[in-house]
């Protein structure tokens, strides 16, 4: 009964979750082309949003701090399970052990919400400011590998799958993915050095 339980209570964090991401993608798809396309700013439509940048800079920075610090000690009730090895038996060990990975999970789940908060917020200030990553040749090397996108990840996922069902070598074959994240990446640093001359800094 316990487990059915369990089932049931992930299946609706689940779907909380899903609910979520689809209302967020809603909501942020009529800006998507902002990362893509030059943006026109008037002198002083540019000024306000550099003196919003300056005054994140320093939440940016905590927020950055507090989820690096939170990812590191998240090991820590983990690794405070063993002072508790001799004094607890086998089911009362596994008890210990749940709630442990547990608390883990909660301090992986706050760093990471804080790391994505800081850097959507820093990102959408550099997305209109055409800085950092989005300056307009890099742009255009993302607007490039974008019309491709679709068809870069469906040729990595048949060359995953076709390599793994025919080999049957599953324990190695998920190296394909990491090397085609940063193939990804290289050809998009390439597209926007090679446009350089077109969409000047």
């Amino acid at each position: 009964m316990m487990v059915i339980l369990g089932v049931i209570i992930l299946l609706i964090l689940v779907a909380i979750g899903v609910s979520f991401f689809i209302a967020a993608d809603h909501q942020t798809k009529i800006y998507e082309e902002l990362e893509y396309e030059n943006c026109e700013l008037s002198n002083e439509q540019a000024e306000q949003i550099r003196q919003a940048k300056r005054n994140f800079s320093k939440p940016y920075t905590n927020m950055i701090i507090t989820a690096t610090v939170l990812c590191i000690l998240s090991a820590v009730p983990l690794l405070c399970g063993v002072f508790f090895t001799k004094m607890l038996n086998g089911s009362q060990m596994d008890h210990l052990m749940t709630g442990l990975v547990a608390g883990t999970l909660v301090l992986v789940a706050i760093g990471v919400f804080f790391f994505i908060k800081s850097n959507i917020t820093m990102d959408s200030y550099n997305i209109l400011l055409q800085t950092a990553d989005y300056t307009p040749k890099k742009k255009n090397g993302r607007r490039i590998m974008n019309k491709y996108a679709a068809i870069y990840w469906l040729t990595a996922t048949m060359l995953y799958l076709g390599y793994s069902f025919l080999t049957n070598n599953w324990e190695h074959s998920w190296i394909i993915w990491p090397i085609a994240g940063i193939l990804y990446g290289i050809i998009e640093k390439v597209l926007s050095l090679k446009n350089n001359d077109i969409a000047p800094e």
